[in-house]
């Protein structure tokens, strides 16, 4: 739940009409994937013990009832995906990277604000629904306020 890796999301050209260019970074930092590896190999010792052993004759996927590091890496390279629930591709703060401030304006941009996940400087360790939910309702206030 918390990856060294960072994704990028960034325009493709000045057509606003242009899909933005989505580079999700995936193992762009090794013990990333170091810590999926090792997941994967618990998961499988947990299968093996009983009161699930009885139910499982072998891996569904990767096929081999004792999948190699290589037969594993190859695995979740190939079925990795995301959670669908990005976080911190507007990120707030103080610093010059920052897309929007603490009141969740843009930088540079008068009269607008982003009010949804993409603000989260880190993605929280659980759900994102109800974090949500407290920044539209902080929003709200600081809105109100204005």
């Amino acid at each position: 739940m918390a990856p060294g890796s960072r994704g990028r999301i960034t325009l493709a050209d000045a057509d606003p009409t242009s899909r933005p260019v989505i580079d999700l970074g995936f193992y762009d930092e090794p013990s990333d994937f170091d810590v999926l590896l090792a997941g994967a190999k618990i998961v499988l010792e947990i299968s093996r013990l009983d009161p699930l052993a009885r139910f499982l004759a072998k891996p569904h996927l990767p096929a081999s009832a004792e999948p190699t590091d290589t037969e594993l890496t190859a695995h979740i390279r190939r079925w990795t995906q995301t959670v669908y629930h990005p976080t911190g591709t507007c990120a707030m703060g103080t610093h010059d990277d920052a897309v929007v401030d603490p009141a969740l304006r843009v930088r540079g941009v008068d009269g607008l604000r982003v009010i949804d996940a993409s603000t989260m400087p880190a993605s929280p360790h659980g759900n994102t629904n109800a974090p949500t939910i407290m920044i539209a309702e902080k929003a709200a206030d600081l809105i109100r306020q204005a």
